[in-house]
């Protein structure tokens, strides 16, 4: 690909980015929630109180990767909350994840440096 193309590309998907925060900044939450969730069928199992930073996570995301060109930035957010809705979708795994630990797990070992010897 040229690299006027590429230019373009990546201006265009910024572009893209900015009108998709602001419109969805300007809809009302159940809109976009809807609309969302109509890409994203996983979004049912939130709790709606969850949806607003969902909502806040994704547009930034995607701001973000249009911003410097990486998408895995928005594939990251959005994988991170599909698996947050994986958990609300299984009681007992959320019942695990939610509860409060009693139990002693023993000693936290010793941080590692990035050269492997202990810090």
């Amino acid at each position: 690909m040229r690299e006027d193309r590429v230019n373009a590309a990546g201006e265009g998907a910024f572009t893209a980015a900015r009108a998709l925060r602001n419109v969805l900044t300007h809809l009302p939450l159940e809109a976009a929630a809807a609309a969302l969730t109509e890409e994203f069928p996983w979004l049912t199992l939130l709790p709606v109180e969850e949806l607003p930073q969902f909502i806040a996570d994704f547009t930034r995301a995607a701001q973000i990767a249009a911003e410097v060109g990486q998408w895995s930035v928005l594939t990251q957010a959005v994988r991170e909350w599909k698996a947050t809705a994986a958990v609300y979708a299984d009681p007992a795994l959320l019942r695990r994840l939610t509860e409060p630990l009693t139990d002693d797990f023993g000693p936290v070992p010793a941080p590692v440096d990035v050269d492997g010897d202990a810090g």
